[in-house]
């Protein structure tokens, strides 16, 4: 894959500051930049979307959003407001779509963290249309079923989008986290046009921490060729996002530079 059709998302760089991590984008030819929220604070969000543009960039998504189960009506009330900061940030931003993390169930209560999940993204999706801001998805591994997002499989994000049934709520399809599914084939083909974000990683054993264990395209044992196949309709840039203990410890620009090597092993349909 040519950098031109893929994104640098930011968090593959953790550290670096938005102006940095748009720079390194620009000089190492990606078409756009993929931005976690943890780097925005401080920005006027709407003049850096016009000057990316100037620039032939444009951000393919915020991450993130969601964090939707809590015990209480306070933490379910603070994660509310958070989601509707995001979403704001997300149009400002003139992002492709905003990444939502649902948030791993409270204490052992699965069934009722998958019912908040989908009582929160339901109450968002309003604001979300009104703002013009695309909600996405984000199924995750099952190792962080108690960590990160009670969602892990794309039957259930498919699920939630299709009883919500709106344009503005559709899937964020990581490499990392869905590749292992032996029903992947049928429901990638499922969410059809509802794929607003392709993401790649890499999985390569051991996996030291569940978190920052990714490895970049094409050292690791996804045939990432083949998982691009399945997604001929996706018209988007498609995020390298790798979360890497080891990458972070290096210069930014090495791990471009590394990222860069990796995509060019994918081939796009």
């Amino acid at each position: 894959m040519d950098p031109s059709q893929c994104s640098l998302n930011s968090v593959t760089i953790r550290g670096t500051g938005l102006d940095e991590v748009t720079a390194l984008a620009e000089k190492f030819g990606f078409g756009g930049v993929g931005l976690w929220r943890d780097i925005l604070d401080g920005h006027d969000l709407a003049q850096y979307s016009r000057n990316i543009a100037d620039r032939g960039l444009r951000v393919s998504s915020v991450c993130r959003g969601g964090m939707f189960p809590h015990a209480d009506a306070a933490g379910r009330r603070a994660a509310h407001e958070d989601n509707h900061r995001a979403v704001d940030q997300a149009r400002d931003l003139n992002a492709d779509c905003l990444v939502l993390v649902c948030g791993a169930a409270v204490g052992r209560d699965l069934i009722g963290g998958r019912a908040q999940i989908f009582d929160g993204i339901a109450e968002l999706e309003p604001y979300a249309r009104e703002a013009g801001v695309r909600l996405a998805i984000e199924p995750m591994h099952p190792m962080m079923a108690s960590t990160r997002s009670a969602i892990t499989s794309l039957r259930e994000a498919n699920d939630i989008a299709e009883k919500i049934d709106s344009p503005h709520v559709g899937i964020a399809l990581d490499s990392y986290h869905v590749w292992w599914d032996d029903t992947f084939p049928e429901e990638v083909a499922r969410a059809e046009d509802s794929i607003f974000s392709v993401q790649l990683a890499d999985w390569a054993t051991p996996i030291n921490d569940e978190l920052t264990s990714r490895a970049m395209p094409g050292d690791g044992c996804i045939d990432l060729t083949a998982f691009m196949g399945t997604t001929p309709g996706y018209r988007g840039l498609v995020e390298v996002e790798v979360l890497s203990s080891f990458w972070w410890s290096q210069p930014a620009a090495d791990a471009v530079e590394a990222a860069v090597r990796g995509l060019r092993r994918v081939t796009q349909p």
